[in-house]
Protein backbone atom coordinates (compact mmCIF):
# COMPACT_ATOMS: atom_id res chain seq x y z
CA UNK A 1 0.00 0.00 0.00
CA UNK A 2 1.84 3.28 -1.27
CA UNK A 3 1.50 6.35 1.30
CA UNK A 4 -1.48 7.70 -1.18
CA UNK A 5 -3.31 4.90 -0.01
CA UNK A 6 -3.13 5.10 3.61
CA UNK A 7 -5.79 7.60 3.75
CA UNK A 8 -8.38 4.48 3.22
CA UNK A 9 -6.64 2.37 5.44
CA UNK A 10 -6.57 5.41 8.75
CA UNK A 11 -9.87 5.12 9.12
CA UNK A 12 -10.61 2.24 11.97
CA UNK A 13 -8.70 4.50 14.26
CA UNK A 14 -11.70 7.08 15.78
CA UNK A 15 -11.12 9.37 18.90
CA UNK A 16 -9.56 7.59 22.19
CA UNK A 17 -11.86 5.47 23.33
CA UNK A 18 -10.75 1.61 22.90
CA UNK A 19 -8.87 -0.08 25.26
CA UNK A 20 -8.23 -3.82 25.60
CA UNK A 21 -7.17 -7.03 27.37
CA UNK A 22 -5.00 -8.98 29.71
CA UNK A 23 -5.84 -12.13 30.89
CA UNK A 24 -5.04 -13.03 34.41
CA UNK A 25 -4.07 -15.46 36.82
CA UNK A 26 -1.27 -14.49 38.55
CA UNK A 27 -0.76 -14.23 42.77
CA UNK A 28 2.66 -12.68 43.24
CA UNK A 29 3.49 -9.15 43.87
CA UNK A 30 5.69 -7.62 41.89
CA UNK A 31 8.02 -5.71 43.88
CA UNK A 32 8.77 -1.79 43.27
CA UNK A 33 10.21 0.72 44.97
CA UNK A 34 8.02 4.03 46.44
CA UNK A 35 6.86 6.54 43.78
CA UNK A 36 8.64 9.74 44.20
CA UNK A 37 7.13 12.41 46.29
CA UNK A 38 9.02 15.45 45.87
CA UNK A 39 5.65 17.25 48.45
CA UNK A 40 7.20 20.83 48.55
CA UNK A 41 6.38 21.37 44.41
CA UNK A 42 2.68 19.83 44.76
CA UNK A 43 2.47 22.21 47.29
CA UNK A 44 2.90 25.38 46.39
CA UNK A 45 0.01 27.64 45.81
CA UNK A 46 -1.99 27.91 42.42
CA UNK A 47 0.15 24.57 41.59
CA UNK A 48 -1.69 21.76 40.13
CA UNK A 49 -2.28 18.48 42.16
CA UNK A 50 0.25 15.95 41.57
CA UNK A 51 -0.52 12.32 39.95
CA UNK A 52 2.60 10.15 39.91
CA UNK A 53 3.02 6.56 38.77
CA UNK A 54 5.74 3.87 38.96
CA UNK A 55 5.51 1.27 36.80
CA UNK A 56 7.47 -1.84 37.33
CA UNK A 57 7.31 -4.75 34.29
CA UNK A 58 8.35 -8.27 35.31
CA UNK A 59 9.53 -10.96 33.73
CA UNK A 60 7.49 -14.04 35.85
CA UNK A 61 9.00 -16.77 34.07
CA UNK A 62 12.55 -15.39 33.05
CA UNK A 63 12.52 -15.79 29.46
CA UNK A 64 12.91 -12.44 28.50
CA UNK A 65 8.69 -11.85 27.83
CA UNK A 66 7.22 -9.26 30.33
CA UNK A 67 4.39 -11.11 31.52
CA UNK A 68 4.03 -9.42 34.93
CA UNK A 69 2.98 -5.17 35.55
CA UNK A 70 2.80 -3.64 38.82
CA UNK A 71 1.19 -0.24 39.09
CA UNK A 72 1.13 1.87 42.04
CA UNK A 73 -0.73 5.45 41.43
CA UNK A 74 -0.60 8.36 43.71
CA UNK A 75 -3.13 11.06 43.43
CA UNK A 76 -3.37 14.66 45.08
CA UNK A 77 -6.72 15.56 45.57
CA UNK A 78 -8.33 12.78 45.20
CA UNK A 79 -11.73 12.25 44.39
CA UNK A 80 -14.18 9.47 46.11
CA UNK A 81 -14.68 7.57 42.48
CA UNK A 82 -11.92 6.21 40.28
CA UNK A 83 -12.72 4.61 36.77
CA UNK A 84 -11.62 2.00 34.29
CA UNK A 85 -13.23 0.66 30.81
CA UNK A 86 -14.07 -2.75 31.30
CA UNK A 87 -14.94 -2.60 27.31
CA UNK A 88 -14.31 0.13 25.01
CA UNK A 89 -15.54 0.37 21.35
CA UNK A 90 -15.72 -3.90 21.80
CA UNK A 91 -12.52 -4.01 22.93
CA UNK A 92 -11.77 -5.56 26.52
CA UNK A 93 -9.55 -4.20 29.20
CA UNK A 94 -7.64 -5.11 31.85
CA UNK A 95 -10.46 -3.92 34.28
CA UNK A 96 -11.58 -7.27 35.40
CA UNK A 97 -8.45 -8.34 35.83
CA UNK A 98 -6.59 -6.48 37.89
CA UNK A 99 -5.37 -8.57 41.16
CA UNK A 100 -4.56 -7.27 44.87
CA UNK A 101 -5.79 -3.36 44.38
CA UNK A 102 -5.59 -1.89 47.44
CA UNK A 103 -6.65 2.10 47.65
CA UNK A 104 -4.78 3.55 50.82
CA UNK A 105 -4.77 7.32 51.88
CA UNK A 106 -3.40 9.24 55.42
CA UNK A 107 -5.67 7.46 57.23
CA UNK A 108 -5.02 3.76 56.14
CA UNK A 109 -6.58 1.44 53.97
CA UNK A 110 -9.42 2.66 52.15
CA UNK A 111 -12.74 0.71 51.44
CA UNK A 112 -14.10 0.77 48.03
CA UNK A 113 -17.15 -0.36 46.51
CA UNK A 114 -17.34 -1.44 42.49
CA UNK A 115 -20.01 -0.59 40.10
CA UNK A 116 -20.26 -1.54 36.58
CA UNK A 117 -22.34 -0.04 33.95
CA UNK A 118 -22.53 -1.31 30.54
CA UNK A 119 -24.29 2.35 28.63
CA UNK A 120 -24.10 0.34 25.38
CA UNK A 121 -23.22 -2.74 23.86
CA UNK A 122 -19.58 -1.69 22.77
CA UNK A 123 -18.39 0.02 26.17
CA UNK A 124 -18.76 -0.75 29.85
CA UNK A 125 -17.73 1.00 32.32
CA UNK A 126 -15.81 -0.27 36.08
CA UNK A 127 -16.26 2.47 39.24
CA UNK A 128 -14.58 2.28 42.43
CA UNK A 129 -16.49 4.23 44.62
CA UNK A 130 -14.34 4.72 48.37
CA UNK A 131 -16.92 4.76 51.10
CA UNK A 132 -15.62 8.14 52.89
CA UNK A 133 -13.76 10.91 50.86
CA UNK A 134 -10.10 10.55 50.38
CA UNK A 135 -8.07 12.35 53.05
CA UNK A 136 -4.01 13.66 51.69
CA UNK A 137 -3.09 11.78 48.99
CA UNK A 138 -4.92 8.34 47.84
CA UNK A 139 -2.19 5.73 46.97
CA UNK A 140 -3.77 2.70 44.30
CA UNK A 141 -1.94 -0.38 43.88
CA UNK A 142 -2.30 -3.47 41.75
CA UNK A 143 -0.87 -6.02 39.86
CA UNK A 144 -1.49 -7.42 36.29
CA UNK A 145 -0.64 -10.29 33.96
CA UNK A 146 0.14 -10.14 30.46
CA UNK A 147 -0.50 -13.04 28.02
CA UNK A 148 1.81 -13.39 25.47
CA UNK A 149 -0.56 -15.63 23.42
CA UNK A 150 -3.13 -12.87 23.14
CA UNK A 151 -4.47 -13.19 19.58
CA UNK A 152 -3.96 -10.07 17.55
CA UNK A 153 -6.80 -8.09 16.96
CA UNK A 154 -8.32 -5.95 13.76
CA UNK A 155 -9.53 -3.10 16.40
CA UNK A 156 -8.12 -0.04 17.89
CA UNK A 157 -4.47 -1.06 19.51
CA UNK A 158 -5.05 -0.02 23.11
CA UNK A 159 -4.51 -3.15 24.68
CA UNK A 160 -1.43 -4.53 26.98
CA UNK A 161 0.54 -6.98 24.78
CA UNK A 162 3.59 -8.50 25.19
CA UNK A 163 6.36 -9.98 23.46
CA UNK A 164 10.21 -10.48 23.23
CA UNK A 165 10.87 -6.77 22.57
CA UNK A 166 9.01 -5.84 25.87
CA UNK A 167 5.63 -4.86 26.67
CA UNK A 168 3.08 -1.88 24.94
CA UNK A 169 -0.20 -0.51 25.76
CA UNK A 170 -2.57 2.87 26.46
CA UNK A 171 -3.32 4.01 30.21
CA UNK A 172 -7.25 3.42 28.92
CA UNK A 173 -5.91 -0.38 28.83
CA UNK A 174 -5.12 -0.56 32.46
CA UNK A 175 -4.67 2.47 34.71
CA UNK A 176 -7.20 3.30 37.07
CA UNK A 177 -7.85 6.64 36.90
CA UNK A 178 -9.67 9.76 38.92
CA UNK A 179 -12.93 10.24 37.53
CA UNK A 180 -12.65 13.96 37.22
CA UNK A 181 -12.00 16.93 35.30
CA UNK A 182 -8.75 17.98 37.49
CA UNK A 183 -5.95 18.35 35.74
CA UNK A 184 -2.91 17.24 37.33
CA UNK A 185 1.05 17.57 37.34
CA UNK A 186 2.11 14.43 36.12
CA UNK A 187 5.24 11.97 37.06
CA UNK A 188 5.95 9.22 35.34
CA UNK A 189 8.69 6.69 36.85
CA UNK A 190 9.69 2.89 35.81
CA UNK A 191 11.10 0.61 38.43
CA UNK A 192 13.03 -1.73 35.63
CA UNK A 193 14.96 -3.78 38.34
CA UNK A 194 12.93 -7.29 37.33
CA UNK A 195 14.52 -6.82 33.99
CA UNK A 196 17.87 -7.53 32.66
CA UNK A 197 20.50 -4.94 32.04
CA UNK A 198 19.83 -2.67 29.18
CA UNK A 199 15.55 -2.30 29.30
CA UNK A 200 13.93 0.87 28.89
CA UNK A 201 11.16 2.42 30.10
CA UNK A 202 9.56 4.86 27.31
CA UNK A 203 5.77 6.76 27.83
CA UNK A 204 4.34 9.51 25.75
CA UNK A 205 5.59 12.04 28.47
CA UNK A 206 9.07 10.74 27.00
CA UNK A 207 11.87 8.17 27.68
CA UNK A 208 12.68 6.74 30.96
CA UNK A 209 11.61 8.62 34.09
CA UNK A 210 9.65 11.53 32.59
CA UNK A 211 7.12 14.84 34.03
CA UNK A 212 4.46 15.95 31.72
CA UNK A 213 5.22 19.43 30.01
CA UNK A 214 1.76 20.76 31.17
CA UNK A 215 -1.07 19.50 33.74
CA UNK A 216 -3.02 16.59 31.91
CA UNK A 217 -6.87 15.58 32.78
CA UNK A 218 -7.53 11.86 33.32
CA UNK A 219 -8.56 12.38 29.45
CA UNK A 220 -5.41 13.14 28.93
CA UNK A 221 -3.83 10.12 30.89
CA UNK A 222 -6.22 7.58 29.30
CA UNK A 223 -4.51 8.75 26.04
CA UNK A 224 -1.04 8.56 27.44
CA UNK A 225 0.61 5.26 25.94
CA UNK A 226 3.61 3.31 27.36
CA UNK A 227 6.51 0.71 26.47
CA UNK A 228 9.38 -1.41 28.26
CA UNK A 229 11.74 -3.90 27.30
CA UNK A 230 14.24 -3.44 24.69
CA UNK A 231 12.58 -1.05 21.59
CA UNK A 232 14.29 0.63 18.92
CA UNK A 233 14.63 4.05 19.86
CA UNK A 234 15.09 7.50 17.76
CA UNK A 235 15.32 11.02 19.18
CA UNK A 236 15.33 14.31 17.20
CA UNK A 237 14.99 17.83 18.52
CA UNK A 238 11.59 16.87 21.46
CA UNK A 239 10.85 14.52 18.29
CA UNK A 240 10.89 10.73 19.80
CA UNK A 241 10.08 7.21 18.22
CA UNK A 242 10.02 3.80 19.80
CA UNK A 243 9.40 0.20 18.44
CA UNK A 244 9.13 -2.76 19.18
CA UNK A 245 9.93 -5.96 16.42
CA UNK A 246 11.40 -5.57 13.38
CA UNK A 247 10.57 -3.25 10.26
CA UNK A 248 11.38 -4.32 6.45
CA UNK A 249 13.36 -1.29 5.89
CA UNK A 250 15.43 1.15 7.85
CA UNK A 251 13.54 2.21 10.93
CA UNK A 252 15.74 5.42 11.69
CA UNK A 253 14.92 7.10 7.97
CA UNK A 254 11.32 6.84 8.85
CA UNK A 255 11.73 8.49 11.61
CA UNK A 256 13.51 11.17 10.77
CA UNK A 257 11.00 11.89 7.46
CA UNK A 258 8.81 11.98 10.42
CA UNK A 259 10.15 14.22 12.73
CA UNK A 260 11.42 16.56 9.67
CA UNK A 261 7.14 16.63 8.65
CA UNK A 262 6.80 17.40 12.44
CA UNK A 263 8.71 20.36 12.83
CA UNK A 264 6.97 21.33 9.65
CA UNK A 265 3.71 20.85 11.54
CA UNK A 266 4.59 23.17 13.93
CA UNK A 267 5.68 25.49 11.92
CA UNK A 268 2.15 25.56 10.03
CA UNK A 269 0.24 25.91 12.63
CA UNK A 270 2.75 28.15 14.97
CA UNK A 271 2.96 26.29 17.78
CA UNK A 272 4.63 22.78 18.60
CA UNK A 273 4.76 20.51 21.55
CA UNK A 274 7.58 20.56 23.30
CA UNK A 275 7.92 16.86 23.05
CA UNK A 276 6.08 14.31 20.58
CA UNK A 277 6.47 10.69 20.77
CA UNK A 278 5.89 7.72 18.43
CA UNK A 279 5.38 4.30 19.07
CA UNK A 280 5.32 0.94 16.75
CA UNK A 281 4.13 -2.91 17.36
CA UNK A 282 3.44 -5.71 15.64
CA UNK A 283 0.21 -6.68 14.59
CA UNK A 284 0.02 -9.37 11.74
CA UNK A 285 -4.02 -9.15 11.77
CA UNK A 286 -4.17 -5.38 11.48
CA UNK A 287 -0.75 -4.03 10.03
CA UNK A 288 -0.72 0.04 8.93
CA UNK A 289 -3.26 1.10 12.21
CA UNK A 290 -3.13 3.59 14.43
CA UNK A 291 -4.43 5.81 17.22
CA UNK A 292 -3.99 9.25 18.19
CA UNK A 293 -2.59 9.96 21.76
CA UNK A 294 -1.55 12.36 24.41
CA UNK A 295 1.51 14.15 22.19
CA UNK A 296 1.84 10.60 20.90
CA UNK A 297 0.27 7.96 18.80
CA UNK A 298 0.90 4.53 18.32
CA UNK A 299 1.01 2.49 15.43
CA UNK A 300 1.24 -1.56 13.74
CA UNK A 301 3.15 -3.17 11.27
CA UNK A 302 4.12 -6.40 9.92
CA UNK A 303 7.52 -7.50 7.57
CA UNK A 304 5.71 -6.61 5.08
CA UNK A 305 4.51 -3.17 5.67
CA UNK A 306 6.43 -0.27 3.23
CA UNK A 307 7.86 2.82 4.39
CA UNK A 308 5.12 4.53 2.86
CA UNK A 309 2.32 2.96 4.08
CA UNK A 310 3.93 4.01 6.94
CA UNK A 311 4.31 7.37 6.06
CA UNK A 312 0.71 8.41 5.68
CA UNK A 313 -0.26 7.05 8.68
CA UNK A 314 2.62 9.30 10.56
CA UNK A 315 1.36 12.18 8.60
CA UNK A 316 -1.87 11.68 9.66
CA UNK A 317 -2.06 10.40 13.24
CA UNK A 318 0.82 13.34 14.31
CA UNK A 319 -1.86 15.67 13.47
CA UNK A 320 -4.10 14.87 16.20
CA UNK A 321 -1.30 16.97 18.20
CA UNK A 322 -2.89 19.91 16.39
CA UNK A 323 -6.52 18.86 15.28
CA UNK A 324 -8.12 17.29 17.71
CA UNK A 325 -11.99 16.92 18.53
CA UNK A 326 -14.13 19.84 18.83
CA UNK A 327 -14.19 20.41 22.67
CA UNK A 328 -18.11 19.78 22.51
CA UNK A 329 -17.44 16.34 20.99
CA UNK A 330 -16.89 14.54 24.27
CA UNK A 331 -15.69 10.52 24.61
CA UNK A 332 -17.96 7.64 22.77
CA UNK A 333 -20.92 8.40 20.80
CA UNK A 334 -20.69 12.58 21.62
CA UNK A 335 -17.07 12.05 20.39
CA UNK A 336 -18.24 9.97 16.44
CA UNK A 337 -20.55 12.96 16.26
CA UNK A 338 -18.06 15.34 15.95
CA UNK A 339 -15.36 13.48 14.19
CA UNK A 340 -16.28 14.40 10.67
CA UNK A 341 -13.95 17.62 11.71
CA UNK A 342 -10.74 15.83 13.80
CA UNK A 343 -10.68 13.09 11.12
CA UNK A 344 -11.61 15.03 8.42
CA UNK A 345 -9.38 17.77 8.87
CA UNK A 346 -6.63 15.54 9.71
CA UNK A 347 -7.16 13.83 6.15
CA UNK A 348 -7.37 16.62 4.33
CA UNK A 349 -3.77 18.17 5.70
CA UNK A 350 -2.30 14.64 5.74
CA UNK A 351 -1.93 14.74 1.87
CA UNK A 352 -1.72 18.98 1.84
CA UNK A 353 1.29 19.69 4.04
CA UNK A 354 2.92 16.74 3.49
CA UNK A 355 2.84 18.25 -0.05
CA UNK A 356 3.62 21.92 0.89
CA UNK A 357 6.50 20.33 2.90
CA UNK A 358 8.07 19.08 -0.49
CA UNK A 359 8.00 15.55 1.87
CA UNK A 360 5.85 13.66 -1.06
CA UNK A 361 5.72 14.34 -4.11
CA UNK A 362 2.87 14.91 -6.88
CA UNK A 363 1.73 11.23 -7.27
CA UNK A 364 1.70 10.66 -3.76
CA UNK A 365 -0.39 13.26 -3.27
CA UNK A 366 -2.81 12.24 -5.76
CA UNK A 367 -3.19 8.71 -5.12
CA UNK A 368 -3.94 9.76 -1.26
CA UNK A 369 -6.27 11.73 -2.69
CA UNK A 370 -8.24 9.27 -4.97
CA UNK A 371 -8.08 7.05 -2.26
CA UNK A 372 -10.15 8.83 -0.25
CA UNK A 373 -12.36 10.47 -3.12
CA UNK A 374 -12.91 6.30 -4.61
CA UNK A 375 -13.97 4.75 -0.73
CA UNK A 376 -16.54 8.23 -0.91
CA UNK A 377 -17.91 8.01 -4.39
CA UNK A 378 -18.73 4.16 -4.18
CA UNK A 379 -20.08 3.59 -0.70
CA UNK A 380 -23.33 2.30 -1.05
CA UNK A 381 -23.98 4.50 2.26
CA UNK A 382 -22.64 7.94 1.23
CA UNK A 383 -26.19 10.05 1.80
CA UNK A 384 -25.72 8.32 5.63
CA UNK A 385 -26.79 11.68 7.74
CA UNK A 386 -23.87 12.41 10.04
CA UNK A 387 -26.50 12.03 13.62
CA UNK A 388 -26.31 8.09 12.07
CA UNK A 389 -22.46 7.85 12.49
CA UNK A 390 -22.62 7.15 16.52
CA UNK A 391 -24.57 3.93 15.90
CA UNK A 392 -23.44 2.59 12.76
CA UNK A 393 -19.74 3.32 13.35
CA UNK A 394 -18.79 0.43 15.06
CA UNK A 395 -21.05 -1.89 12.50
CA UNK A 396 -20.75 -1.17 9.41
CA UNK A 397 -17.75 0.08 7.67
CA UNK A 398 -18.93 2.07 5.46
CA UNK A 399 -20.13 4.00 8.35
CA UNK A 400 -17.13 4.02 9.99
CA UNK A 401 -15.31 5.64 7.09
CA UNK A 402 -17.54 8.60 6.03
CA UNK A 403 -16.16 11.26 8.89
CA UNK A 404 -12.79 10.43 7.68
CA UNK A 405 -13.85 10.63 3.72
CA UNK A 406 -16.72 12.79 3.57
CA UNK A 407 -15.30 15.52 5.83
CA UNK A 408 -12.16 15.88 3.99
CA UNK A 409 -13.34 16.11 0.62
CA UNK A 410 -15.64 19.33 2.96
CA UNK A 411 -12.77 20.74 4.27
CA UNK A 412 -11.51 20.62 0.63
CA UNK A 413 -14.21 22.66 -1.06
CA UNK A 414 -14.62 24.98 2.41
CA UNK A 415 -10.70 25.67 1.55
CA UNK A 416 -11.92 26.22 -2.11
CA UNK A 417 -14.67 28.31 -1.02
CA UNK A 418 -12.93 30.73 1.72
CA UNK A 419 -9.60 31.91 -0.83
CA UNK A 420 -12.92 32.68 -3.67
CA UNK A 421 -14.56 34.99 -1.39
CA UNK A 422 -11.56 36.43 -0.06
CA UNK A 423 -9.54 37.01 -3.03
CA UNK A 424 -6.93 34.84 -2.42
CA UNK A 425 -6.27 36.70 0.29
CA UNK A 426 -7.56 34.19 3.33
CA UNK A 427 -7.96 30.27 3.70
CA UNK A 428 -9.04 27.33 5.55
CA UNK A 429 -5.70 27.11 7.47
CA UNK A 430 -6.55 30.65 8.54
CA UNK A 431 -10.07 29.55 10.40
CA UNK A 432 -8.46 26.51 11.48
CA UNK A 433 -5.45 28.32 13.08
CA UNK A 434 -7.97 30.99 14.54
CA UNK A 435 -9.33 27.76 16.82
CA UNK A 436 -5.88 26.70 17.51
CA UNK A 437 -5.44 29.84 19.14
CA UNK A 438 -8.32 29.80 20.80
CA UNK A 439 -7.57 26.61 22.83
CA UNK A 440 -4.80 27.89 23.48
CA UNK A 441 -5.73 30.84 25.15
CA UNK A 442 -7.56 28.20 27.53
CA UNK A 443 -11.45 29.24 25.90
CA UNK A 444 -13.61 26.48 24.07
CA UNK A 445 -12.52 24.58 20.46
CA UNK A 446 -16.15 23.53 20.02
CA UNK A 447 -18.58 23.78 16.77
CA UNK A 448 -20.20 27.14 18.26
CA UNK A 449 -16.59 28.78 17.65
CA UNK A 450 -16.63 26.83 14.11
CA UNK A 451 -19.90 28.26 12.89
CA UNK A 452 -18.68 32.03 14.20
CA UNK A 453 -15.24 31.42 12.05
CA UNK A 454 -17.53 30.14 9.51
CA UNK A 455 -20.14 32.79 9.06
CA UNK A 456 -17.47 35.55 9.22
CA UNK A 457 -15.61 33.67 6.20
CA UNK A 458 -18.94 32.63 4.31
CA UNK A 459 -22.03 33.99 5.60
CA UNK A 460 -25.17 32.66 5.41
CA UNK A 461 -23.74 30.34 2.94
CA UNK A 462 -21.36 28.65 4.61
CA UNK A 463 -23.62 27.82 7.46
CA UNK A 464 -25.79 25.80 4.71
CA UNK A 465 -23.25 23.89 3.31
CA UNK A 466 -21.79 22.47 6.85
CA UNK A 467 -25.42 21.71 7.49
CA UNK A 468 -26.02 20.06 4.16
CA UNK A 469 -22.58 18.02 4.41
CA UNK A 470 -23.96 16.82 8.10
CA UNK A 471 -27.40 15.90 6.64
CA UNK A 472 -25.64 13.43 3.73
CA UNK A 473 -25.78 15.88 0.65
CA UNK A 474 -22.49 14.53 -1.11
CA UNK A 475 -19.36 16.64 -0.98
CA UNK A 476 -17.83 17.52 -4.57
CA UNK A 477 -15.05 20.16 -4.90
CA UNK A 478 -14.76 21.52 -7.90
CA UNK A 479 -12.07 20.19 -10.80
CA UNK A 480 -9.44 23.26 -9.53
CA UNK A 481 -10.05 22.31 -5.72
CA UNK A 482 -6.28 21.06 -5.21
CA UNK A 483 -4.90 23.74 -7.53
CA UNK A 484 -4.27 24.40 -11.25
CA UNK A 485 -1.47 21.06 -11.73
CA UNK A 486 -4.88 18.71 -11.07
CA UNK A 487 -8.04 18.11 -12.48
CA UNK A 488 -11.43 16.05 -11.93
CA UNK A 489 -12.51 13.19 -14.06
CA UNK A 490 -14.65 10.61 -13.68
CA UNK A 491 -13.85 6.60 -13.73
CA UNK A 492 -15.75 3.71 -13.43
CA UNK A 493 -14.98 2.10 -10.04
CA UNK A 494 -17.25 -0.82 -7.60
CA UNK A 495 -18.90 -0.50 -5.01
CA UNK A 496 -17.82 -2.66 -1.46
CA UNK A 497 -19.85 -5.34 -0.87
CA UNK A 498 -18.92 -8.22 1.43
CA UNK A 499 -22.37 -9.92 -0.31
CA UNK A 500 -23.97 -10.45 3.40
CA UNK A 501 -24.89 -8.66 5.79
CA UNK A 502 -22.06 -6.62 7.91
CA UNK A 503 -23.70 -6.85 11.37
CA UNK A 504 -22.50 -10.50 10.92
CA UNK A 505 -18.87 -9.30 11.75
CA UNK A 506 -19.51 -7.49 14.83
CA UNK A 507 -21.96 -10.34 16.13
CA UNK A 508 -20.85 -12.89 19.24
CA UNK A 509 -21.15 -15.88 16.85
CA UNK A 510 -20.23 -14.43 13.82
CA UNK A 511 -22.68 -16.19 11.83
CA UNK A 512 -23.50 -15.49 7.61
CA UNK A 513 -27.06 -14.05 7.42
CA UNK A 514 -28.45 -11.88 4.73
CA UNK A 515 -26.58 -13.11 1.90
CA UNK A 516 -26.90 -11.58 -1.80
CA UNK A 517 -27.58 -14.15 -4.55
CA UNK A 518 -26.17 -13.04 -6.89
CA UNK A 519 -22.78 -11.45 -5.34
CA UNK A 520 -19.45 -12.43 -5.23
CA UNK A 521 -19.62 -13.71 -1.74
CA UNK A 522 -22.28 -16.17 -2.93
CA UNK A 523 -20.47 -17.54 -6.08
CA UNK A 524 -17.29 -18.04 -4.32
CA UNK A 525 -19.29 -20.46 -2.23
CA UNK A 526 -20.58 -18.78 1.02
CA UNK A 527 -23.92 -19.61 2.45
CA UNK A 528 -26.28 -18.34 5.47
CA UNK A 529 -25.53 -20.33 8.33
CA UNK A 530 -21.53 -20.82 7.64
CA UNK A 531 -19.60 -19.02 10.88
CA UNK A 532 -17.30 -16.89 10.52
CA UNK A 533 -13.66 -17.99 12.43
CA UNK A 534 -11.46 -15.19 11.25
CA UNK A 535 -11.08 -11.26 11.84
CA UNK A 536 -9.74 -8.77 9.42
CA UNK A 537 -9.64 -4.74 8.71
CA UNK A 538 -12.35 -3.58 6.73
CA UNK A 539 -11.67 0.12 6.34
CA UNK A 540 -8.38 -0.51 4.01
CA UNK A 541 -10.12 -3.73 2.34
CA UNK A 542 -13.16 -0.93 1.23
CA UNK A 543 -10.80 1.45 -0.39
CA UNK A 544 -8.69 -0.93 -2.39
CA UNK A 545 -10.42 -1.38 -5.40
CA UNK A 546 -8.41 -4.81 -6.09
CA UNK A 547 -8.22 -6.34 -2.89
CA UNK A 548 -9.69 -9.75 -2.26
CA UNK A 549 -11.16 -11.14 1.19
CA UNK A 550 -10.51 -14.93 2.30
CA UNK A 551 -12.75 -15.80 4.73
CA UNK A 552 -12.08 -18.85 7.23
CA UNK A 553 -15.50 -20.61 7.39
CA UNK A 554 -16.72 -23.28 9.81
CA UNK A 555 -19.52 -25.36 7.92
CA UNK A 556 -20.70 -28.61 9.39
CA UNK A 557 -17.56 -29.16 11.35
CA UNK A 558 -15.17 -28.59 8.84
CA UNK A 559 -13.30 -25.43 8.13
CA UNK A 560 -12.32 -24.12 5.09
CA UNK A 561 -11.36 -20.71 3.25
CA UNK A 562 -13.43 -18.66 0.90
CA UNK A 563 -11.54 -16.15 -1.33
CA UNK A 564 -13.50 -13.27 -3.42
CA UNK A 565 -13.08 -9.83 -4.51
CA UNK A 566 -16.02 -8.07 -2.29
CA UNK A 567 -16.91 -5.82 -5.04
CA UNK A 568 -20.90 -4.90 -6.80
CA UNK A 569 -22.20 -2.63 -9.00
CA UNK A 570 -19.84 -0.22 -11.23
CA UNK A 571 -20.63 3.62 -10.82
CA UNK A 572 -18.68 6.65 -12.21
CA UNK A 573 -16.78 7.87 -9.35
CA UNK A 574 -14.86 11.37 -9.33
CA UNK A 575 -11.04 11.06 -9.16
CA UNK A 576 -8.41 14.01 -9.92
CA UNK A 577 -5.18 13.49 -12.34
CA UNK A 578 -2.40 16.31 -13.18
CA UNK A 579 -2.54 18.34 -16.05
CA UNK A 580 0.07 20.81 -17.51
CA UNK A 581 0.25 23.72 -15.42
CA UNK A 582 3.56 25.58 -14.31
CA UNK A 583 5.07 24.34 -11.14
CA UNK A 584 4.37 25.61 -7.84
Amino acid sequence: MSFARQAAAIAATAPLAGAVLAALAFAAPVAAREAPQEAPQAAREGSPPRFDLLLAPGDRDGDGTIETLGVTATVADAPATFRLPLVLNTVATSAADIAQLSFTDARGPLATTVEDERPDPANAIRRWHAERPPEGPLTIRYALAIDPDRPFMALPQYELRTGPAGFSGAGTAFVVLPEDDVRRDVRVAWDLSALPAGALGVSSLGVGDARSERALSAGDLASTYYMAGRPELFRSDGFFAAWQGALGFPGHELMQWAADLHAFYGRFFRHRPATFGVFGRTNAVNPGSGIGLTDSFAFTFDEHTPADELKGLLAHEMLHAWVRSLSDGGDGASGLASSWFSEGLAVHYQRMLPWRAGLIDDEAFLADLNATAGRYYTNALIATPNEQVPAGFWRDTRIRVLPYDRGSLYFAALDEDIRAASGGARSLDDLVRAMLAERRAGRPMDRALFERLLHAELGDDGLAGLEAMLAGDTVLPSPDAFGPCFTRVTRPLRRFDLGFDPAVLVAEERVVTGLKPGSQAARAGLRNGDRIVNRFPQDSLQGDQEATLTLQVERDGRRFEITYLPRGETVEAYQWQPRDCARR
